[in-house]
C-alpha cells in the first residue's frame, strides 16, 4: 500500500508543475444561430482538459477555461471551429509556460504540446531576462492565421513568474 501511495504521489508531482492553457477567448465569425452555437459548444467539449465553454451567440466570444494539467494544443482549438464551417479570429490566452530564447528574442513553450510561441509586446514591455528559464503565466493575443495554421508569435499583455 505504501509503494501505491509513493507512486501516486511522484504521478502527481510533475502534474502540478505543468504548464498548460488556461483559458482561451476565442472570437468565431460566421456563427449566428442556436445550433451553430451548440456545435461550437460540443466541439470544444470534446478537446481533452476542457473544463467549460460558454459561447456568446451575439458577440461571437467562445470562452474555453481548461482544467489544470491538460495537453490540449491551439490546433485543437483551432480545427473545432474550423470543421464546424467558421472562421476564427485573434484569440486571448491566459497561458503557463517555460520562457526560453533571449532577452531580445524570447520564446514561450507549452509543455505537454508541441506550442512553441515567438514572444513581442503589444505595449511597453515587460522586462524579460530575469524571467528566462522560469515557469511564466502569459496574457497574451495570438494573431489569427490561415485556416489549418496556427500563428508562430504571441503579443504579451502580461508576463509574470509561475507560482
Amino acid at each position: 500500500m505504501k509503494k501505491m501511495i509513493a507512486a501516486t504521489f511522484f504521478l502527481v508531482i510533475p502534474l502540478a508543475a505543468h504548464a498548460e492553457y488556461q483559458q482561451v477567448d476565442l472570437t468565431v465569425f460566421g456563427m449566428d444561430c442556436a445550433p451553430c452555437a451548440h456545435a461550437i459548444h460540443v466541439s470544444m467539449k470534446g478537446v481533452q482538459g476542457v473544463d467549460a465553454v460558454d459561447v456568446d451567440l451575439n458577440t461571437g466570444l467562445v470562452r474555453i477555461r481548461l482544467n489544470p494539467g491538460n495537453s490540449a494544443s491551439m490546433r485543437q482549438f483551432n480545427e473545432a471551429v474550423e470543421k464546424n464551417g467558421f472562421t476564427h479570429k485573434d484569440a486571448e490566452l491566459i497561458v503557463r509556460g517555460r520562457l526560453t530564447g533571449t532577452a531580445s528574442a524570447p520564446v514561450l513553450e507549452v509543455s505537454g504540446t508541441q506550442d512553441r510561441y515567438a514572444l513581442s509586446p503589444l505595449a511597453g514591455g515587460t522586462e524579460i531576462a530575469p524571467l528566462l528559464d522560469k515557469t511564466v503565466t502569459v496574457a497574451a493575443v495570438l494573431p489569427q492565421a490561415p485556416k489549418g495554421k496556427v500563428a508562430a508569435t504571441l503579443r504579451y499583455k502580461t508576463i509574470t513568474e509561475a507560482r
